[in-house]
C-alpha cells in the first residue's frame, strides 16, 4: 500500500512537468513537419487556433485550379484583327494577373506600347495610344461600361458555361474583340474538398471571376458554395459574413485581389 502511494505522488509530481513540457515540443515539430513539406508557418498560434476553423474561403485562381490559364480561343468582334491583335497584346503583356499572362502568351502579334497604363483590380487594364483608351477587362467591367450588347453575352454565356474566363478589349466606341481563357483544376483539389467537409470544414469559393465559370470549376472540385463577380471589397464582406455566420474563418488566395480578405480572415493561408 505504501509503494502505490508513492507512486501515485510521483504521478501527481511529474505529470504536469510532462504536460507542460509536450505542449511546446508538440508544437515545434508541428512547424517543423509542416518545413519539411514546404509549408512555413508564422507561429504555433495559428496551429492552435485552426482547430476552432469551421469555414475556409478560397480563391479559384491559382488555389482551386493550376494558376497556369491558356488562351483557348479569341475573336474579332470589329475592326482588323492583327491591330486588335497588337493592342492586346501591348496591355496584357503589362500586367501581371495570370489571365493577361495567358492572353499575352497566346498572341504572337508584337505588342503595341501604351501611356497611362493602368490596372484596377478586379477589373482589368487599361491604356492610352494615340489619343484613344483602350481597356482589356472582365464582363464585370465592360457591363459597368455600358458596352454588353445582347450578342456579346450570347458569346459569353457560351464560353462561361464551358468554364472559361472571357477577357474583352474595348475602346470608347465598343467591344473590339473577346479572349477567351481556360485554366485546368489541380489533381488535389477534389481530395483536399473532401478531406475539408470530412472534417466538418466548410469550403466556399470567393472569386472574380463570373458566376457561370466558378461555378463550373466549383462542381468538379466539390464545392457548394460559390461566389462569383466579387471585387476585393466583396472578398473582404464575405469574410466578414463567414465570421458572423461561423466563427473563426481562414482565406486561402495569392493575388492582390485577396488581400483585404486575407486579413481580415481568422487565418490566412497564401
Amino acid at each position: 500500500m505504501q509503494a502505490i502511494y508513492k507512486a501515485l505522488v510521483l504521478l501527481v509530481i511529474a505529470c504536469p512537468c510532462a504536460l507542460v513540457i509536450s505542449t511546446p515540443v508538440t508544437v515545434v515539430s508541428a512547424l517543423a513537419a509542416a518545413a519539411r513539406r514546404g509549408i512555413l508557418i508564422k507561429g504555433g498560434t495559428y496551429l492552435e487556433d485552426a482547430r476552432n476553423l469551421r469555414v475556409i474561403a478560397l480563391d479559384k485562381t491559382g488555389t482551386i485550379t493550376e494558376g497556369k490559364p491558356k488562351l483557348v480561343v479569341w475573336e474579332a468582334l470589329q475592326g482588323n484583327r492583327d491591330a486588335i491583335a497588337q493592342l492586346a497584346s501591348g496591355l496584357a503583356s503589362r500586367s501581371d494577373h495570370p489571365v493577361s499572362q495567358a492572353i499575352a502568351q497566346g498572341l504572337t502579334a508584337e505588342p503595341l506600347a501604351f501611356e497611362n497604363f493602368e490596372a484596377l483590380p478586379g477589373r482589368g487594364v487599361r491604356g492610352r495610344r494615340e489619343a484613344t483608351t483602350y481597356v482589356l477587362g472582365n464582363h464585370r467591367w465592360i457591363e459597368e461600361r455600358g458596352q454588353c450588347s445582347p450578342a456579346i453575352e450570347v458569346l459569353l454565356k457560351q464560353h462561361e458555361q464551358s468554364g472559361r474566363t472571357v477577357t474583352l478589349l474595348a475602346d470608347g466606341a465598343g467591344v473590339l474583340a473577346l479572349f477567351a481563357v481556360a485554366d485546368t483544376i489541380k489533381p488535389s483539389s477534389r481530395a483536399a474538398v473532401a478531406e475539408l467537409l470530412a472534417m466538418g470544414v466548410t469550403p466556399v469559393m470567393l472569386t472574380g471571376d463570373n458566376q457561370a465559370t466558378a461555378e463550373a470549376i466549383a462542381r468538379e472540385a466539390g464545392i457548394e458554395q460559390v461566389r462569383g463577380n466579387l471585387l476585393p471589397q466583396d472578398k473582404l464582406m464575405a469574410i466578414t459574413e463567414m465570421q458572423t455566420r461561423y466563427g473563426p474563418s481562414a482565406m486561402t488566395g495569392d493575388g492582390i485581389n485577396d488581400a483585404p480578405a486575407l486579413a481580415k480572415a481568422d487565418i490566412e493561408i497564401g
